[in-house]
Formats: C-alpha cells, sequence, structure tokens
C-alpha cells in the first residue's frame, strides 16, 4: 500500500510562535538550507474546534481558515516542499471539528491530513462511537481516496485508551511518536516497541523520529527504523527545535553504512527492495487453481502486499521469484522481510542464483517464525554478473503441516566495503540464579540448581500444562529469597503483579543476538522487584528475589526464553494443554543459553 510518504524525509511545524523565522518564505529557504533532504512539511492547521491560529502568535503564519492554507502551499511549493496537514482532534465537538478537517482536506495542493489521536490531556477526550462518528463524517466529505494518517503515542499502555479498532476503517497510515529520549528510553527500545504494540496493525509505518535529540541517537534512530525495520518514510518532529547538528544528522537519514548481526561493518551502494505485486516479482501455481485462490494477502509495517498460505510437506504447489538485475558483479548483501504474522514456517527454503563458486544455486533456509516486522540478513554473497545473478526463488514446499509460510519483500544491497569488529563482550546469556562464578562455569543450571519440571513436559501441579520453560530450585527452601538476575543485556517491558498463581513478574525484551533474533525472558513468582517498565539491564544485574507467588506456591523461579513477543503484550500467556503453543512460542531455557553463551565461557 504506497503512502505519499514513500522514500520521503518530512518535518513536523506547530505553530509559527513557536519557530524563529517572521515569514513562511524564511522558514523554507533555511529549511532548504539546512535540511536539503527535506521534501514535505506537515504543519497543523486546527486544534480540536479552532483553526491553528487561535493560539498562534504570528499572523505572518496563523492558519484561520483556507485561504491560509492556500498561502502555506503555494509558498512550500515554489520552495520545491509538499504541503500536508495535520491536526489535534478532542472528540468534544465533532461536528466543528470534522468542519474544519474536511475544509484543510479540500484545499488544493493539500497533500494528506495527519490527525494526531492521544489519550493525554488537551488531547483525545472522546468515546469509541465519536471516533467512529468523527471519521464517518470526515470521510463522507473527502471521500476514499484521499490519505488520511493517525499520529500517536506507541507505548503499550496508551493503545486501548485511542480505541484503535475504531478508527481503521477509515484511517491509511500511522504516524507513531518515537520520542526517545523524551521517554527516557533508546532508539532500539521504543522503536522495537512500536512495532510490537502497531506492527499488525495492518498499515503502513512512517514513525516519527524526535528531531531535538542528541544528534547520534538519531541517525542510530534512522538506522534502525530504515534498514532493519524498513519503514518506507520518516519525519521529524519539530521546526523551531531542530539544532543545525540534528539537521546534519537528519540529512544522512539515508542508510549507506551499518553494523550487521555477525559484527561486520558494510557500507552500501545501490540498493533494490522488491515485493510482490511489484516489478521484478513473479508467481505461479503448480495446480489448476491461480495463485490469487490458494494465497491469502495483507499489507506489512512496511506497507507492502504480503502473500501467504500453508506449507506443504513432501510437494510445491507454488512458487515465486524475484530478479533484481544487479548493476554489477560483486558484493551483494541479501535480506528477507519477515512480518509479524502468516509467517510460521521454521523452513523457509531460499534458492539463491548467480553465486560465485557454487554450481546451479544455493539453498538457504530460514525460520520465519521467530522473526517480527522486520529485515532478516541472509548474509552477503559474491554474485557473478550473469544473467539471472541474484535471483531467489522460493516455494511452499518446507516438510512441515499447519504452519504458514509468507511469501514478502526482498532487498539487495552493493557492499561496497566491509570491516570485521570485535565480538561484543556484553552479549550473550547467563541463567538467571547463582552465584557469579556459578553463572560463569559451564554448568547451565549452576551448582546445586535444579529444574523441577523441564521444558514441555505434561504436569498437573496448577491445573493440567505442557510447562513453557524451568522452574529452577534448590532442595527445599534454600532458594527462598536468592537474587534472581537478568540473563543477558535488554530492556524490561513488563514489571508487576500477574493473575492467579502467577504473583509478581518480570520480563525482559533482550538484544538482538547476532542473527538478528530477538526473544524474550520471563521471570515469574518472584519478589522485591528491582526493575522498572522501561529499564535497560546488562546481563547479570540483579532485578528481584526469588519467592514464592505471595504464598500461593513453593519457592522456585519460573524462568521461560520466549521467541515470540506474545509475553510482551501479555506477561501471563499460558498456553495449558495445548503443547503446539508451546513450541510455537517458547524454547527450552536450558539448551537455548547453553547455545548462546558469552564470549569466552565454557
Amino acid at each position: 500500500m504506497p503512502t505519499p510518504y514513500d522514500g520521503k524525509v518530512s518535518l513536523w511545524h506547530v505553530s509559527g510562535g513557536w519557530v524563529g523565522e517572521p515569514t513562511i518564505e524564511e522558514l523554507c529557504q533555511n529549511i532548504k538550507s539546512q535540511c536539503p533532504v527535506a521534501d514535505a512539511i506537515f504543519v497543523k492547521t486546527s486544534n480540536g474546534k479552532y483553526w491553528q491560529g487561535e493560539n498562534d502568535t504570528k499572523a505572518a503564519m496563523e492558519i484561520n481558515g483556507p485561504d491560509d492554507i492556500t498561502k502555506w502551499v503555494d509558498t512550500l511549493n515554489e520552495a520545491g516542499l509538499e504541503f500536508h496537514a495535520w491536526a489535534v482532534v478532542k472528540g468534544t465537538d465533532i461536528a466543528a471539528e470534522t468542519s474544519l478537517i474536511v475544509d484543510a482536506c479540500k484545499v488544493p495542493g493539500v497533500k494528506s491530513m495527519i490527525l494526531d489521536v492521544e489519550p493525554h490531556d488537551g488531547f483525545w477526550e472522546g468515546t469509541e462511537a465519536q471516533a467512529r462518528q468523527l471519521m464517518t463524517g470526515i470521510r463522507n466529505a473527502v471521500g476514499t481516496g484521499f490519505h488520511i494518517g493517525m499520529s500517536v503515542d506507541p507505548r503499550r499502555n496508551y493503545y486501548s485508551p485511542i480505541f484503535p479498532d475504531s478508527w481503521r476503517p477509515y484511517i491509511n497510515s500511522v504516524h507513531p511518536q518515537v520520542y526517545w529520549e523524551l521517554m527516557g528510553r533508546t532508539p532500539r527500545d521504543v522503536i522495537d516497541e512500536t512495532y510490537v504494540v502497531w506492527g499488525n496493525y495492518g498499515l503502513p509505518i512512517i514513525p516519527v523520529l524526535q528531531g531535538w535529540a542528541n544528534a547520534d541517537s538519531i541517525r542510530t534512530a534512522q538506522d534502525i527504523a530504515r534498514s532493519v525495520r524498513g519503514a518506507a518514510g520518516l519525519s521529524y518532529f519539530r521546526l523551531g527545535v531542530i539544532s543545525p547538528l540534528q539537521f546534519q544528522a537528519i540529512n544522512e537519514e539515508i542508510v549507506d553504512e551499518e553494523v550487521g548481526p555477525d559484527y561486520v561493518k558494510r557500507y552500501y551502494g545501490w540498493e533494490k527492495i522488491i515485493g510482490p505485486g511489484e516489478a521484478g516479482y513473479a508467481d505461479g501455481s503448480h495446480t489448476s487453481q491461480p495463485v490469487s485462490l490458494v494465497t491469502n494477502s495483507f499489507t506489512s509495517a512496511r506497507g507492502q502486499l504480503i502473500k501467504y498460505k500453508k506449507t506443504q510437506q513432501t510437494q510445491d504447489t507454488m512458487w515465486a521469484q524475484w530478479s533484481p538485475q544487479l548493476p554489477n558483479p560483486g558484493l551483494y548483501e541479501i535480506s528477507v522481510y519477515v512480518p509479524g504474522r502468516h509467517a510460521t514456517t521454521t523452513q523457509a527454503r531460499y534458492h539463491i542464483h548467480g553465486v560465485g563458486g557454487v554450481a546451479s544455486e544455493l539453498l538457504v533456509r530460514l525460520n520465519q517464525n521467530i522473526y517480527y516486522n522486520v529485515w532478516v540478513p541472509l548474509l552477503v554473497y559474491e554474485f557473478t554478473g550473469k544473467p539471472g545473478s541474484g535471483q531467489v526463488n522460493l516455494t511452499d514446499l518446507t516438510t512441515e503441516t499447519n504452519k504458514e509460510i509468507a511469501f514478502t519483500a526482498i532487498r539487495w544491497r552493493e557492499v561496497i566495503e566491509q570491516e570485521q569488529l570485535p565480538t561484543d563482550p556484553g552479549s550473550g546469556f547467563d541463567p538467571p540464579v547463582g552465584t557469579a562464578d556459578e553463572r560463569m562455569s559451564s554448568d547451565v543450571w549452576p551448582g546445586r540448581w535444579y529444574d523441577a519440571t523441564g521444558f514441555a513436559s505434561y504436569y498437573t501441579t496448577v491445573g493440567p500444562a505442557y510447562h513453557t520453560g524451568a522452574d529452577l530450585n534448590l532442595a527445599g527452601d534454600a532458594d527462598r529469597n536468592t537474587p534472581v538476575y537478568s540473563p543477558a543485556r535488554g530492556t524490561v517491558t513488563f514489571s508487576g503483579r500477574g493473575s492467579g498463581t502467577w504473583g509478581q513478574i518480570v520480563v525482559i525484551r533482550h538484544d538482538p543476538l547476532p542473527d538478528g533474533t530477538v526473544v524474550w525472558s520471563r521471570m515469574a513468582h518472584v519478589t522485591n522487584r528491582l526493575v522498572s517498565e522501561g529499564d535497560r539491564v546488562d546481563r547479570g544485574q540483579q532485578i528481584s528475589r526469588i519467592g514464592n507467588a505471595e504464598g500461593l506456591l513453593p519457592y522456585h523461579l519460573h524462568f521461560d526464553i520466549v521467541k515470540t513477543s506474545v509475553v510482551e503484550s501479555n506477561s501471563t500467556h499460558w498456553p495449558g494443554r495445548n503443547l503446539d503453543a508451546v513450541l510455537r512460542n517458547y524454547v527450552d531455557p536450558r539448551q537455548f543459553i547453553l547455545d548462546h553463551r558469552p564470549p569466552g565461557r565454557a
């Protein structure tokens, strides 16, 4: 689903009183001088039932009706900039708000309207029904062809209060406000939460980055949003607080270098992305049915079409082909975009053609099930440059049943230069219990610690269920109130009380593994929590003590390693007797730690 923001850099404007320039003309001159990559300006046109000019202090920039918007449109167009409107909606006077928004949308040259919908003071106060009433009135007046976006606070706690399902039928894109410094967090952490919370909303995500942040952190946020998450466009909030150093970082928003999951820094040149329905993509069926009848589709968080279907165990019934037409022989990085839904196969088989030293084709297997709205590198290959070089093929044959395979976008990036970096000494996983010396030993469950239940074991202690992780114990009550440590670096996504026998819980989203995989850990039945949601934690940092679910269970630590985001949205997720759900979302924590020890561990 293309948007008016694809491939563009946009800047947000709130009020004439919030910028130093006296006129629109001088504002445009400074934008072109300081931020030549800018393509568009998002200009605030109304605030609830009032025009923006009601609270402006600079007459030359006020917007009090369509004539003022026309002046803005004409001036921006003369400077080579697009005009996109935005408005704060409150739901307190539906008729008045609808009228102002419709009047703004109908001004010739207005490319889109973005509605700022936040559950904070001074923003949305309406009900679910009023949201539908507002949007029905707007759409009836402007039609379905006019693009309307929605800007939101992307944090989990602010999702439900705005009634997201009521806006969904009328909205074309989502613009999450990624203000990491304002939130006291890192760019990766806020962007990761954004794509967990909004990644499956079914609309393109165009991040709004914090323009007044540290310049290096802006560069980091750009790289993650563009290169890792695949955002088709970016915007920056706001004019009036972005310094020359910050504009310099914004001018570098095209990703031309990146440190890969293998700790190799690569410098990129030519780039191409091909998705289903685009030039260079083709698919077909080996049956009498057309592909349209054997696949379903949806729009990914990066705005591209995703096709998916059930996997086949013994014989392929559908094929897809991506042909990039590489400009030169040489090194290229190939990445696959994996969506957050309808991609549960663990054995997607990508056939890569034209790799140097390979007689026919190179087979690369990808576990789509462990990724979530992210570009996944298949790493770098030397291509011959012969006809068909760089071509990628995929079928629905995976040897699995009851899984889904996604046919998505593929990205090629020419690698101009690469540099091996030292392995990160802070990476890797240790057990969450034991003394410092015990946690550094070769024993995954250190010292006298043992797992009383076992991963995926059927047990009936708190009701019939297959266990999702490990129950770590010391004999008797020797583990009572002993420290619980973070098994690896990451960000706390939940710290609080769960229902029933869960007691106190801490959930951590860990930093990506060397292959780009993200996992979560869950520590339950704990007491004396020392961390809060949003905190960054290091490997070996104490986060709590072992408890007994507030007297409901014997003392022990329930410990999971989770390979999907299910515990980020539901900290007490429990599949019960559904073994498939256990295996789909969780991994054996002992084996996982054994496979991902820190550098230098035995």
